[in-house]
């Protein structure tokens, strides 16, 4: 049976599908209260966070933490993996490093989503270069990542978001340039809404790659709240054995509370019934 866990990040975010933003506090208190079995922490910087404060407070409540998320370092920073200048590649690349270290404390993984950024797609020449780079920074971080026991993913993201990756063809196409075995999938069924022509194909295309998920309905709200067909994707995730967490990243209608229980209660459902 999957475990759930709550999206949420202890800083107010220009741009946040998720739950009890800039209240850490109150996204454990609620994650515990509504039955969730963690929280996915998305993180600007995990070196200026109280890293003991965090541990202590998971540990308070039975709180795992399966996955952190990075895309605040591209949307507040401006730091991107496919960024030419160096000065930006050392400070994406470092960001992401004590974002690992943080990820081995907690037994998490790390998140190559937003923070990819966007290809220069100026001339064909320029977006090659670009692409270039971000398979030789996500080449780095991962064996980096190995070195310290810890997996990162790559999210494929819609087309309005980002002008690559945006399908789980085009991420195994990557990984496979990477070619470095600590480095896996997250997918995202909002994202998988929009781009993929099926979605329960690219679950299975996704197949042992496949190390997180994000749960959300297609207008990016809790399960039941849109049209996607979760009876199907359910049983894709059984066939390829995925044994992870689903979590739920998605926006706060009506209210971070209801939102949070809405998907708790729809999660546990379908639980019960598939």
């Amino acid at each position: 049976m999957f475990k759930r866990c709550l999206a949420t990040s202890p800083d107010k975010a220009k741009f946040a599908p998720l739950l009890y933003c800039g209240s850490l506090s109150g996204a454990m208190e609620s994650a515990y209260r509504l039955g969730f079995d963690g929280l996915e922490l998305n993180l600007r910087d995990s070196d200026q966070i109280a890293q003991e404060k965090v541990l202590a407070d998971l540990s308070r409540l039975s709180l795992e933490v399966p996955s952190i998320g990075t895309g605040q370092s591209y949307f507040q920073d401006g730091l991107s993996l496919a960024d030419p200048n160096p000065e930006v590649q050392q400070r994406v690349r470092e960001r992401i490093k004590g974002h690992i270290l943080f990820a081995r404390r907690l037994g998490a993984s790390v998140v190559l989503g937003s923070i990819r950024g966007r290809l220069d797609d100026s001339s064909s020449e320029t977006r090659e270069q670009s692409y270039q780079i971000a398979v030789e920074a996500s080449r780095e971080l991962a064996r980096f990542a190995v070195e310290h026991g810890v997996r990162l993913t790559i999210e494929p993201i819609n087309r309005y978001e980002t002008n690559f990756l945006n399908t789980v063809a085009e991420t195994a196409h990557f990984l496979d340039e990477v070619g470095e075995e600590g480095i896996g999938v997250l997918l995202d069924t909002f994202h998988m809404n929009i781009e993929e022509s099926s979605m329960t194909e690219a679950v299975h295309a996704a197949g042992d790659r496949l190390w997180h998920v994000h749960w959300v309905d297609s207008n990016r709200c809790a399960p039941g709240m849109g049209h996607t067909d979760f009876r199907l994707l359910w049983q894709a995730l059984e066939e390829v054995g995925y044994d992870g967490f689903l979590s739920a990243e998605i926006l706060p209608r009506p209210d971070d509370e209801a939102a949070a229980a809405t998907w708790s209660q729809n999660t546990k459902t379908m639980m019960e019934q598939y």
